[in-house]
């Protein structure tokens, strides 16, 4: 089956470097301490792999530390040519009607259209070029790019949201299915200049720009339905990591600060999908006066959406907002409890994170919302600004 293969051939493609070599010989994470802060990005669950004879077996995809210390000089620049040289070979791969709709503008109007709704209830076309579009080496290529332009753990999880789509079409009366899902450039992939691209469809919104070797990730929306399915007998759970991050957080509070964090949910995140430029109240408990163990769950929880994108541009940022931590606010709604609906805000003068249960919950019927901004640099605009 055509969507199968996209699913599990992805999740092979992402287990060859938790197999690796390289992975292998990876360092352990560093320990906290004062200067520095290591921040575990999601470890993704265990994931079908595909053997050279169709077997498949759990494996556990590669583990991304994220820490608050400055970036080592070039490793951005360098992990962003290794981004372009695969944009540029998925590029090459389209015929001229598929280029010429696949690379935009770098400031084309369309690039605010996103959102978390299946094709045919948004009031927009998807920018770029469609999965069930594309040509097997196409789709191979997309996926290089993806995990060029993503971390390990990022990967898995956008692979894990786009795989979500065909478990809930068994259970939808809804056209659904993974072939529905766009990628689309804004600008021509460079090593030199601005340029940016997003992918996704129903329940994912990924925006990155790159300036000067840096991925900016602002605005990106990562949801799921379900939140728990199986592949060849093996669950697959995209967000259980976030939702975890949230519960250790809630739970490390004392019985003051637990209260001052309470809050009333929206009925949607207030800065979702169609709410550029939309600022929510800030609410919660002040971070101020938090000890350095809750401050440093609190980033082990902004890790969880930060730590999408390559190691050194997600070192960078999470740098930036552990140093404005002081006037950062959580905020939470709802038992401290996964198997009922629960809602936290990270809110901070460069960064809004909210998560959402929506209207199912437990295990394998949970669906989740959440959404990642930078109000100030949505897009990337104040980061090309300085350029």
């Amino acid at each position: 089956m055509k969507v199968r293969a996209l699913v599990v051939g992805a999740l092979a493609a992402l287990a060859l470097l938790a197999c690796g070599e390289d992975a292998a010989e990876a360092p352990e994470p560093q320990a906290r301490a004062a200067a520095t802060i290591t921040v575990p990005a999601s470890p993704a669950p265990a994931q079908p792999v595909p053997t050279a004879t169709a077997a498949v077996s759990p494996t556990a995809a590669p583990s991304l530390a994220v820490t608050t210390a400055a970036p080592t000089p070039g490793v951005a620049v360098f992990e962003a040519l290794g981004v372009v040289d695969a944009a540029n070979a998925f590029l090459d791969a389209l015929d001229s009607n598929q280029r010429s709709a696949v690379v935009l503008a770098f400031d084309s109007p369309l690039r605010p259209n996103w959102s978390n709704l299946p094709p045919g209830l948004t009031r927009f076309e998807h920018n770029g070029v469609r999965i069930g579009d594309m040509d097997g080496r196409q789709r191979e290529l997309m996926h290089e790019f993806l995990r060029a332009a993503l971390s390990p753990n990022g990967y898995v999880k956008v692979v894990g949201i786009v795989g979500a789509e065909d478990a809930l079409a068994a259970s939808s009366s809804r056209q659904l299915s993974a072939e529905n899902y766009w990628l689309a450039f804004f600008g021509e992939p460079s090593v030199d200049n601005p340029w940016g691209w997003q992918f996704g469809g129903h329940h994912l919104a990924v925006n990155v720009t790159v300036v000067d070797g840096r991925s900016y990730l602002s605005p990106t929306l990562l949801a799921v339905q379900p939140a728990s399915y199986e592949v060849d007998g093996v669950t697959v759970t995209p967000m259980d990591a976030e939702v975890q991050a949230g519960l250790a957080l809630m739970n490390a509070l004392d019985e003051n600060q637990q209260a001052e964090a309470r809050v009333q949910r929206p009925n949607e995140l207030w800065a979702g999908a169609d709410k550029d430029g939309v600022t929510p109240p800030l609410e919660g408990s002040s971070v101020a006066g938090w000890s350095e163990t809750q401050r440093a769950l609190l980033l082990d929880a902004v890790a969880q959406w930060v730590g999408l994108v390559p190691a050194a541009s997600a070192q960078a940022r999470l740098a930036e907002i552990a140093a404005e931590l002081a006037d950062t606010n959580f905020a939470w709604h709802g038992d401290i409890d996964a198997d009922r609906p629960i809602y936290y805000r990270i809110q901070g003068p460069t960064v809004i994170i909210e998560f959402a249960t929506q209207s199912r919950v437990g295990g394998d019927r949970a669906h989740y919302h959440s959404i990642y901004r930078d109000p100030t640099n949505e897009y990337g605009a104040a980061a090309v600004n300085a350029g």
